[in-house]
């Protein structure tokens, strides 16, 4: 049987992601403007501030990204192992269920036989 999580992305996943990407952008610009705007340093040092907190902001970025991938990839094995624990604990249960209808499929055939065996032999023609 193949396993459906294998080429599925979670749409909750990418969401959150995307949220938190947008999220931290619109921070990082919010906060770089209001930080020009209140900066009592010159132009010059202001500009490498910028720079020097866009950095930052991206390799924040960048590592809450990775640590969301990581996340989802170990919750995608945890679930593939589920999955492969819950198939192999069903897989017996599936072999005596089978063998318990084909056993009662049987007996229900054979009553049958019976049953019309009993009502011709009362019937003459």
């Amino acid at each position: 049987m193949e396993n459906k999580l294998n080429n599925q992305v979670c749409p909750t996943c990418q969401s959150s992601t995307n949220s938190f990407v947008a999220g931290a952008a619109i921070g990082a610009v919010l906060g770089a403007v209001l930080g020009l705007m209140l900066s009592p340093a010159s132009g010059e040092q202001n500009r490498r501030n910028l720079v020097k907190a866009a950095g930052n902001t991206k390799k924040y970025v960048e590592d809450k990204v990775d640590d969301l991938e990581e996340a989802y990839e170990d919750a995608r094995e945890d679930a593939e192992e589920f999955i492969h624990q819950v198939e192999k604990k069903a897989a017996p249960l599936k072999r005596q269920a089978s063998r318990y209808a084909v056993s009662t499929l049987n007996a229900v055939e054979d009553t049958a036989k019976d049953a019309k065996k009993k009502f011709f032999r009362g019937v003459r023609i």
